[in-house]
Formats: structure tokens, sequence, C-alpha cells
């Protein structure tokens, strides 16, 4: 029997795409997270395992949160590299106004399209840049994850009361 309990980095935006689209079919997920269909099938049975989302298919929000918030930066620790030009993410991302920040102190996403120099941040996914450029929630999201993944104390609680807030309006509770 094959095992699905090891969760990967695109099984995250596929929590965090549900928690906005709760009712989005398994192709639906495929297209707007540019994943194949069988890896997204190989993601849910992953996250039903791990109980990140319920054996119907719903998100489990008290466990995605407590997962996403205390446990995320430690299963996959932010990878950092060289100046760079690209997306910017975490606290840099746009319209986020709760921290002062310097030009030396912003994150991006290296990519082709990006126009913001900063510190590069290798994605969590390899497909987190065009997903997000789709859908400006998702975007909102995983900026907020990346906050949590690079962030010092402060920016961290910052992002996990935020995701909170709108992971719980998405999903209605």
């Amino acid at each position: 029997m094959r095992s699905f309990n090891t969760i990967k980095p695109q099984d995250i935006l596929i929590i965090l795409k549900l928690s906005i689209s709760p009712d989005l079919t398994q192709k639906e997920l495929s297209e707007a997270l540019n994943i194949s269909q069988a890896e997204i099938s190989h993601g849910l049975k992953r996250l039903k395992q791990s109980k990140l989302i319920t054996l119907e298919g719903g998100v489990n929000l008290e466990a995605c949160l407590e997962f996403l918030v205390h446990g995320l930066k430690y299963v996959f620790p932010p990878k950092l590299g060289p100046n760079s030009v690209g997306i910017p993410t975490a606290f840099a991302r746009p319209g986020f106004k709760y921290i002062k920040y310097g030009k030396d102190d912003i994150y991006i996403w290296p990519h082709a399209k990006g126009k913001v120099k900063g510190i590069s941040l290798t994605p969590l996914y390899e497909g987190v840049v065009e997903a997000c450029h789709k859908d400006e929630e998702l975007y909102s999201l995983v900026s907020l994850i990346e906050m949590i993944r690079v962030g010092r104390v402060r920016e961290q609680k910052i992002a996990a009361s935020e995701l909170k807030d709108k992971m719980k309006a998405h999903y209605g509770r």
C-alpha cells in the first residue's frame, strides 16, 4: 500500500485554496494552482491522513491554522538567497501596511516578471508565483505564510492573526 503521510509544499497551497474556495473540484484546484490532477489527488489523501482536511474534503480549519502558524516554518524552513528582482512577498506584499520596512528588508520570490528588488526567498512551491498571479486572495494568504516563515516574533504574530481572520472569514466560521 502506498503511503501518503508526508506533507509536501504543494499541499499547503491546496489547503489555502480550499480555505477560500471550499467547493472547488479536483480539476478546478489543478487549474487554479498549476498542479497536476494526480498530484492534487495525492495531496488530498496526504491532507486527509494528516487530519488537515476532513474525510469529506472540508478544511479542518483549527488543525490547519495550528499547523500553519506553529509547524510550517519547521517543516518547510525558508531558503534565502542573494538580492534579486522578483515579486514581493511576506510583509513586502502590496497592500500590507502593518509593518514599516526598509529597502533592505524586502523579501521577493525571484521571477522574470518581477520589478521589485529584494532578498530572494525560494517559494514554498515552484508554481506558487503563477498561482498567486491569478488569485489575489491566495497571494495574500501565501504572503502571510511567508511572513510566518521569515519574520521575527512580532511579524509572525501579526501574520498569524491576519491569517486566522482571513481563513475564518472565507471558510464561513
